[in-house]
């Protein structure tokens, strides 16, 4: 939100740079761009965002603004992932993107599933037992081991999260090649029946039947998507 306020008073500030002359504002910015005047246009100069704009802002156009304001929320991203307490957030993608949970074709359930795992909230909330493991808290550390995940999604032990890893390279364009896309009608099923599994242990039952038709919605789109 904070990001959303500094791109706001940026593109105010940019538009009162570009008035016509005899605007009331372009007659008052002399005065109120000096620090001596105490105003709220000066206030608003001082954000981060307007602050990588000058020394020339009134030659900005709308292309270099976005590539500017695009590469302030990715060095504010930088910056959140390397922080200690930014466990989840370093789990997710390094660039500023549309995550593909959000649009590729799924159900409901499984879009569900995807966007808990993400947020922490499968396994998550109040902790508990693992149905499996009676003296094991079921956190997310242990559900991958308890499901084996490293095993069936083909992962080496020094990826600390193999589910977010392979989340991190869904497709986010329409893929062109079928060599490009044949990895995920192997991956994306696997993917589907572990977050089914992890979301029924997590309700407390264990042994649950096998899921019908896992992750078919994608499975029937990648062909489609070589065309």
């Amino acid at each position: 939100m904070q990001e959303r306020t500094y791109i706001l008073q940026t593109q105010f500030l940019l538009r009162s740079l570009t008035l016509p002359n005899d605007a009331l504002l372009t007659c008052l910015l002399p005065h109120i761009r000096r620090s001596g005047s105490h105003s709220c246009w000066y206030k608003l100069s001082k954000s981060p965002l307007w602050a990588q704009c000058l020394p020339h802002p009134e030659q900005l156009d709308k292309r270099t603004l976005k590539k500017i304001q695009l590469q302030f929320r990715q060095d504010n991203l930088n910056q959140a992932r390397s922080s200690r307490n930014s466990i989840l957030l370093s789990q997710c993608r390094p660039t500023i993107s549309l995550d593909p949970i959000l649009w590729l074709p799924m159900t409901r359930t499984e879009r569900n599933r995807c966007i808990r795992w993400r947020l922490g909230w499968l396994p998550g909330g109040k902790l508990e037992l693992c149905p499996r493991h009676p003296t094991q808290i079921f956190t997310k550390q242990h559900a991958i081991s308890c499901l084996d995940m490293h095993h069936r999604l083909q992962m080496p032990e020094t990826v600390q999260d193999p589910l977010s890893f392979l989340l991190n390279r869904l497709p986010t364009r329409i893929l062109c090649s079928s060599h490009s896309a044949s990895p995920w009608f192997i991956r994306w099923l696997v993917i589907c029946t572990i977050l089914y599994e992890l979301d029924y242990l997590f309700h407390d039952k264990d042994q649950p039947p096998p899921p019908f038709q896992p992750g078919q919605r994608f499975l029937d789109w990648l062909p489609s998507s070589l065309h």
